[in-house]
């Protein structure tokens, strides 16, 4: 059962392993906001990262076929994910900090990854009939 489920996550899996990475590492290893400077692009980075998961989660979730049907409740998985990474960041890391803004920009990500997986479906539904 465990094979099946890491055979039809995998994708999901993978993303989540990289989240966890780049939650986690230090900020010295990549700071995009100082090398671009650009404001708030760590939140930027937390919506799309999370968009991404959760899109990706629902697609798998229906093995990226039209005629199945998504398992929503899914998407408490990356909500969850984004609150624990938080929670990490604050007690396991020196160098980085939790902040609520990342949470809501995590929870947006989730959000919008609902909403791009919805439309992705209906568009090749229709190129497909």
């Amino acid at each position: 059962m465990l094979y099946r489920i890491i055979k039809q996550y995998y994708k999901s899996i993978i993303i989540g392993v990289l989240i966890t990475w780049l939650s986690l590492s230090g900020s010295k290893t990549m700071v995009p906001g100082r090398m671009l400077d650009i404001p708030y692009i760590d939140k930027m980075g937390h919506f799309a990262m999370y968009a991404f998961f959760s899109a990706v989660l629902l697609l798998d979730s229906c093995r990226w076929q039209l005629n199945r049907s998504f398992i929503y409740p899914l998407m408490l998985i990356p909500l969850l994910f984004g609150a624990i990474m938080e929670i990490m960041q604050m007690t396991l890391t020196t160098s980085r900090k939790a902040e609520t803004f990342d949470l809501l920009a995590n929870v947006g990500g989730v959000l919008t990854g609902l909403l791009v997986a919805y439309l992705m479906r209906m568009v090749l539904a229709r190129f497909r009939a």
